[in-house]
C-alpha cells in the first residue's frame, strides 16, 4: 500500500514539475517573440514616420493590452506635435510605408492574405496622436486583426 501511496505522490510532483517547467519556457519563448517583433515593429515605424514626415524622431511603442490574449503582438505609438497635423500621415499612407518597409526588408506575414503590418487603430486624444500597429507574425495576432475588422464593420 505504501508503495502505490509514494508512486502517485511520485507522478504528480513530477507532473507539477513537468507543468511549472513547460509554462516557464512557453511564456520565455513568447517573451522572446515580443521583444523581437517590437523591435522589429518599431524600425518599421519609426522609418515609415520618417519617410512621411521627414523627422529624425525615434518612437518606442508600448504593447497593446493583454486583454486580446497572449501572443498578441500589436503595439502603441503616441506623439505630439505639428507632425499630427501633416495631411500625407494618415492611416492609408502608413499602411502603404508599412508595406513598403516589409517588402524591401523580406518580412512576410503569417498568411498571405494579410500585409506585415497593420495599422489597427488611430485616435487623438488630448493633442496626442495614438497609434496602433499589429505585426502580423502569428495566428494570435491574425486573430486579433480579424476580429477587430468585424468590430468595425459592426459599427456602422
Amino acid at each position: 500500500m505504501k508503495t502505490i501511496i509514494i508512486c502517485l505522490i511520485a507522478v504528480v510532483v513530477v507532473a507539477c514539475l513537468y507543468t511549472v517547467v513547460h509554462r516557464i519556457l512557453i511564456n520565455r519563448a513568447t517573451i522572446i517573440l515580443r521583444r523581437q517583433a517590437q523591435e522589429t515593429t518599431d524600425a518599421a515605424v519609426n522609418d515609415s514616420l520618417q519617410t512621411l514626415l521627414g523627422w529624425n524622431r525615434s518612437l518606442n511603442s508600448q504593447l497593446v493590452a493583454d486583454v486580446w490574449g497572449k501572443g498578441v503582438l500589436a503595439f502603441e505609438y503616441h506623439f505630439d506635435g505639428d507632425e499630427k497635423r501633416d495631411a500625407t500621415l494618415t492611416p492609408q499612407s502608413l499602411n502603404e510605408q508599412l508595406a513598403k518597409y516589409a517588402n524591401d526588408h523580406q518580412l512576410t506575414a503569417v498568411n498571405t492574405k494579410f500585409s506585415v503590418f497593420k495599422v489597427t487603430d488611430w485616435w487623438q486624444y488630448e493633442g496626442v496622436l495614438h497609434i496602433d500597429v499589429a505585426y502580423i507574425l502569428n495566428e494570435a495576432t491574425a486573430e486579433y486583426v480579424a476580429d477587430l475588422k468585424k468590430l468595425k464593420q459592426h459599427s456602422k
